[in-house]
């Protein structure tokens, strides 16, 4: 399932170019890889043969708008964590935090967890 990110980002990449400006495609890149990666670390869809990650992207004047939804876990939900300096974890939901002009997170039993996030030219460094 690792490649499954890779696929994530090149889909998105032919998606949003030239709907987006570069600056906010590589910022929604890098935090789609993160929520992704995410999902395929930390929920059912990593762990569970047969689990799924849906991507779905919206854009619209200049804003970029992309959401990530996993079958979920019975033991944890996302949520925004400090990271110690040496650790190697806890960063993926911070730079959603510090980059994406919004963002939250819902869990659905049906539909799973959906993190989302905005970003758009004024958040894009």
């Amino acid at each position: 399932m690792p490649a499954s990110v890779a696929e994530a980002r090149a889909w998105a990449r032919d998606l949003l170019t030239g709907q987006v400006s570069g600056d906010t495609l590589d910022v929604a890149l890098l935090l789609l890889s993160e929520v992704f990666t995410n999902s395929v670390v930390h929920s059912d869809s990593g762990r569970v043969p047969g689990g799924t990650v849906t991507v779905y992207l919206g854009a619209l004047d200049g804003l970029a708008h992309v959401e990530v939804i996993d079958d979920g876990s019975a033991t944890t939900m996302p949520f925004l964590r400090a990271a110690t300096p040496d650790g190697e974890n806890g960063r993926g939901l911070a730079l959603v935090d510090l980059l994406a002009a919004k963002w939250s997170v819902h869990h659905d039993e049906e539909t799973g967890t959906a993190v989302w996030f905005q970003v758009c030219e004024e958040t894009a460094i």
